[in-house]
C-alpha cells in the first residue's frame, strides 16, 4: 500500500525525518514509553487523511466521558443522561477530532448491521445483551445478563473492558472508515480478548486503495499479545521506537537470514516479544539462566523494568545468534549472555566477528584480521596442546575431583570443538597441573589465556558477555559436580537448589558479590541497571530540618526534646514520618541533636548529628 509519510519530531529526533512510502495492511508501532509513538500517529492521522483515506483515530484516552462515576473535582461528563439525539453529529465530530470513542453508540443506533454483530459478540463472549434505550431524547445503552438479572446502565455499572471491546468493534465494523489508527487497543482487555480483537482485524485487513471494503491498520501497542507476527512480511511492518532514535524496521533480509528468521517466527512467543518493548533486552540461552539472573537482580533490589531491561531465554546459541541479528537490524541495544563454548561452536561467533565494533577492537589490539581468525589461532594452539596432553591423562590424580573430572571428560569426548572447550576450562581450574604434564607448551598456554581474554572483551564490545567459567552452573555455589560436562538432569537439580537458596535468603550486597563474583559484574554491566538513590533528596529535607531547629533555638523556642517536637517553626509532626529524635541536649550556650532515619525511607536507619553552629546548606548525609 502506497502512502507517502514524512514525520518530524525535532525534540526527539533532531533534524532527522522519518520517511516511508510502502505500508502493510497491518502496521505495528512498538517500543518503550516516551519514544514518540503517540505524537507520531497524531501526525500520521493528518497525513493519511490528506492522501484520501477515511481515517478513524482512537487515542489511548478514548473512553473519556464513559467513566463509571462522576468526578466533580477532576471534571465531569455530559453523558450522565446518555447521548443527546440532537447532537449526534457533534459526538462524531469531536470523536474524530480528539480520538474519542463515545460516538460508537450513536453509530450502533444508526447502523443495525453493526449492532447485530456487536450483540452476537456480547452474547457469546460475555453472556450479555445490549439495548439502546431511548429515554427523554437521550440514547442510554443498557446491559443485561443473558441468563438472568436486571438491566443496568453501561456507562455507570459496566467494566471498562466491555466498553473497550464494544467501541473498538464498532469502528472495526463501520464502513465509513477504511483506516484505523488505534493507540493501545489492549487497554482494559485481558490477553484472550486482545487475541480475539487482532483476529477480527485480520479478517478485514487489506489495501483499501485497491480493494474496497478492506481496511488498513496502524496499531500502537505495549502488549506482546497484539504483535501477531506470522510471516516475514508481518515482521517488516513492525516499527520499533527507541529513545532519541528514528523508528526502525526491517526493509529487507539477506537470503540466509530470511530463511532462519522464517523458521524462528512460529516459535516467537509472548515472552520473546518483550524485546520489542525494552530499551536494553538481555537474551540468555536457557530458562534456568533467565530465572537465576532474574531472581538475583530482584533480591539485590535492581529495577530491571524501570531500567528498560528484561531477561529473555531463547533456547540455545543459534537462537541467540538469530536475535542478535534481528536486534541489530532493528537498532535495538540488545545484550547477550552466552556460555564459553560460544567461542568454539555456533553461528553467534561469526556474527560477532562481522560486527564493525568488534572489528575495531580486534584491529586496535592487533589481534589479526578479524575475530574468527583470532579464534582459529587459539583452536590450533589448543589442538597442539591436546596432542601432547591426551597420552598423559593417566598421570592426573584420581583423588583430586577437578583432575578426575577433567580426565574423564576429555577421554569420553570425541568432538574436537568440545575437547577444546574442556581444555580451555581446565586452564581455569588445574592450569598448573596441565603445564606440569606438558612443560614445553607453557608459552602456548599463556598465548591461549591472553587471547581468550581479548576475545571475551571483543565480544563484550558488541553486547555479548561470555561466561569465562564455562556455563552458569559453575558460578552457583550449590553446584559442586563436574564443571566440564554438565548433564541436563544435573543442571536442573543445581538450578532448583540455587533458586531455593536465593528465594529463602536475604544476602547483603557484599555477601552476594562474595558468593557469585564475576557473575554479578556481568549482570550489572549487561543490564545497565538504574538505581533510585534518595540521598540527595533526603539531604535537602535534613537541611530544612537543621535550619528550622537552629532558627527556633535562637528565638528561644527550644529547650528540650518536648519543646523541639512541639515547636511550630520546626513542625516535627511532618518530619516524624521519616525521622526519630534520639537525643537533644543543651551545651555551653548551644545544642546538639541526634536524629535517626526510619526504615521506611532508609533500610540502614542511618543516624546523623548537628548542632547550632553547623551550616545547614552544606550538610551531607554520611554512609555510616
Amino acid at each position: 500500500m502506497n502512502l507517502e509519510i514524512a514525520i518530524s519530531i525535532p525534540d526527539l529526533w533532531g533534524e532527522q525525518i522519518f520517511q516511508k512510502n510502502e505500508w502493510s495492511s497491518i502496521n505495528y508501532l512498538v517500543g518503550p514509553n516516551a519514544t514518540g509513538k503517540t505524537r507520531f500517529v497524531e501526525e500520521l492521522n493528518k497525513q493519511c487523511k490528506n492522501q484520501g483515506l477515511k481515517v478513524r483515530y482512537l487515542s489511548s484516552e478514548r473512553l473519556f466521558g464513559l467513566e463509571r462515576k462522576r468526578y466533580d473535582l477532576f471534571g465531569h461528563t455530559a453523558l450522565n443522561q446518555g447521548f443527546d439525539f440532537r447532537v449526534f453529529q457533534e459526538y462524531k465530530r469531536q470523536g474524530l477530532e480528539f480520538g474519542l470513542a463515545g460516538d460508537a453508540f450513536p453509530i450502533l443506533k444508526e447502523k443495525i448491521d453493526i449492532k447485530i454483530k456487536i450483540e452476537a459478540t456480547l452474547s457469546q463472549l460475555f453472556s450479555r445483551k445490549i439495548r439502546l434505550a431511548e429515554e427523554g431524547g437521550f440514547l442510554n445503552p443498557k446491559i443485561q445478563k443473558t441468563e438472568a438479572g436486571n438491566e443496568y446502565s453501561l456507562r455507570e455499572s459496566e467494566c471498562h473492558g466491555l466498553k473497550e471491546l464494544i467501541t473498538l468493534l464498532t469502528f472495526l465494523y463501520d464502513d465509513d472508515y477504511n483506516c484505523l489508527i488505534i493507540d493501545e487497543p489492549e487497554l482494559h482487555l485481558h490477553p484472550q480478548f486482545q487475541t480475539f480483537f487482532i483476529q477480527e482485524i485480520r479478517k478485514i485487513a487489506g489495501d483499501p486503495q485497491s480493494t474496497p471494503g478492506r481496511k488498513c491498520f496502524f496499531i500502537v501497542t505495549h502488549s506482546p499479545y497484539f504483535i501477531d507476527i506470522r510471516t516475514i512480511e508481518d515482521l517488516k511492518y513492525c516499527f520499533v521506537f527507541q529513545p532519541d532514535k528514528l523508528p526502525t524496521c526491517i526493509d529487507q533480509l539477506e537470503g540466509e537470514d530470511e530463511l532462519r528468521i522464517k523458521h524462528l517466527l512460529p516459535r516467537l512467543n509472548t515472552h520473546h516479544k518483550q524485546f520489542f518493548f525494552a530499551t536494553r533486552p538481555v537474551f540468555v540461552e536457557g530458562y534456568s539462566d533467565q530465572q537465576i539472573f532474574g531472581f538475583l537482580q530482584d533480591k539485590r533490589g535492581k529495577l530491571l523494568g524501570a531500567s528498560g531491561s528484561c531477561i529473555i531465554d531463547v533456547g540455545g546459541k543459534d537462537e541467540l545468534d538469530l536475535f542478535f541479528r534481528l536486534c541489530k537490524k532493528l537498532n535495538i541495544d540488545a545484550q547477550f549472555i552466552a556460555d564459553l563454548d560460544t567461542v568454539f561452536q555456533g553461528r553467534l561467533r561469526q556474527s560477532i566477528s562481522y560486527d564493525d565494533r568488534c572489528t575495531s577492537y580486534v584491529n586496535e589490539k592487533g589481534l589479526g584480521e578479524n575475530l574468527i581468525k583470532a579464534i582459529g589461532e587459539i583452536e590450533r594452539k589448543i589442538s597442539e596442546c591436546l596432542d601432547e596432553l591426551e597420552p598423559k591423562l593417566g598421570n592426573l590424580s584420581e583423588s583430586d575431583s577437578l583432575q578426575k573430572y577433567f580426565k574423564s571428560s576429555l577421554s569420553k569426548e570425541n568432538r574436537i570443538e568440545k575437547k577444546r572447550y574442556i581444555f580451555l576450562l581446565g586452564l581455569n581450574y588445574i592450569r598448573e597441573k596441565i603445564e606440569a604434564l606438558i612443560p614445553g607448551n607453557k608459552y602456548k598456554i599463556s598465548f591461549i589465556k591472553g587471547k581468550i581474554k581479548h576475545i571475551i572483551q571483543a565480544s563484550k564490545c558488541v553486547g555479548v558477555y561470555i561466561l569465562s567459567k564455562g556455563m552458569l552452573e559453575n558460578y552457583l555455589p550449590e553446584y559442586n559436580g563436574n564443571p566440564y560436562i554438565i548433564s541436563d538432569k544435573t543442571k536442573s537439580k543445581a538450578f532448583e537448589k540455587e533458586r531455593d537458596f536465593i528465594l529463602k535468603n536475604d544476602l547483603t550486597e557484599r555477601q552476594n558479590r562474595a558468593r557469585y563474583g564475576e557473575l554479578i559484574n556481568i549482570l550489572d554491566e549487561a543490564m545497565r541497571i538504574k538505581e533510585i538513590n534518595m540521598d540527595s533528596f533526603i539531604n535537602l529535607t535534613i537541611c530544612d530540618l537543621i535550619y528550622n531547629v537552629q532558627i527556633a533555638f535562637r528565638q528561644g523556642g527550644i529547650k528540650n526534646e518536648d519543646s523541639l517536637k512541639g515547636n511550630a517553626t520546626v513542625d516535627w509532626q511532618t518530619y516524624s514520618r521519616i525521622f526519630d529524635l534520639i537525643e537533644f541536649s543543651l551545651i555551653e550556650g548551644g545544642f546538639t541533636c541526634k536524629i535517626k532515619l526510619k526504615s521506611l525511607l532508609d533500610p540502614r536507619e542511618r543516624e546523623f548529628e548537628f548542632d547550632d553552629k553547623v551550616s545547614a546548606t552544606k550538610f551531607q548525609l554520611g554512609e555510616n
